[in-house]
């Protein structure tokens, strides 16, 4: 019963928004399911390098959820650049935490269809803050392939929906454990199966190991509603790139 509830909850979430009156910019709650609150600012990180920072508060209110009633208070940097080489300006360890580097990324000869990066999900700021960058050259050469609209959801689903998304909730279940999720202690800490070996997603029961420790119905209510807040900003950013991308504004 609980996954049939969550279920109606999901598809009546726009009508449920409306009659409450919380579905604006900024503030998304879906009784049963979350809060979402959060603030916007664009940042001016050089020629060609387009971006926003959210600052933003979510809590889970799911019934049975592994993770119910947890309140994280994060900071995410969305981007769009021309090139690889704009992910680096978005913090001073980007490097040192994603393993590529701005030389690599320089010699390298990109083109709409080759990027040494296409997009990236990671950790800045000592591990306390987190970005989802985009090629946007290599962004319009996969539009050539598919559509805008294709190439643009398929991109915010692999990243915000997937990986920046398990990100998140590993950062919840460490803070849940009391880690601090200020630094890089929550990238090693052993949540049951030794350093670097996060939390897993399944359908956790009295047999599971304790590893996997997200259960996919959280997994996808949080990854809805990271989707909810990134998507207009990132359609705004990704038309400097798609000029036939429809306006969701």
């Amino acid at each position: 019963m609980k996954h049939i509830h969550t279920f109606e909850n999901f598809v009546n979430e726009s009508k449920i928004n409306e009659e409450a009156g919380s579905y604006k910019p900024g503030n998304v709650s879906v009784p049963g399911m979350y809060d979402l609150k959060w603030t916007t600012k664009d940042l001016d990180l050089g020629k060609g390098i387009f971006a926003k920072k959210y600052d933003f508060e979510f809590k889970l209110i799911m019934d049975g959820s592994s993770i119910t009633g947890e309140t994280i208070k994060q900071t995410v940097v969305m981007s769009i650049s021309d090139d690889s080489t704009g992910v680096f300006a978005l913090g001073d360890d980007v490097a040192k935490f994603s393993g590529l580097t701005v030389k690599d990324a320089k010699e390298y000869k990109e083109t709409p269809d080759d990027a040494y990066i296409y997009g990236l999900v990671n950790i800045m700021n000592g591990g306390k803050d987190m970005y989802f960058w985009t090629n946007g050259t290599r962004l319009k050469g996969q539009a050539k392939n598919v559509s805008s609209m294709s190439a643009v959801i398929e991109q915010i689903a692999h990243e915000v929906g997937t990986h920046l998304t398990r990100q998140l909730l590993v950062k919840m279940v460490a803070q849940k454990l009391k880690v601090d999720i200020t630094t890089e202690d929550w990238i090693t800490h052993d949540y049951g199966y030794g350093e670097y070996s996060w939390p897993a997603v399944g359908d956790p029961n009295d047999k599971t190991p304790p590893i996997i420790a997200i259960d996919e119905e959280t997994f996808a209510t949080s990854g809805s509603a990271m989707i909810s807040m990134l998507t207009d900003g990132f359609f705004e950013m990704a038309l400097n790139y798609l000029p036939n991308l429809p306006k969701l504004k």
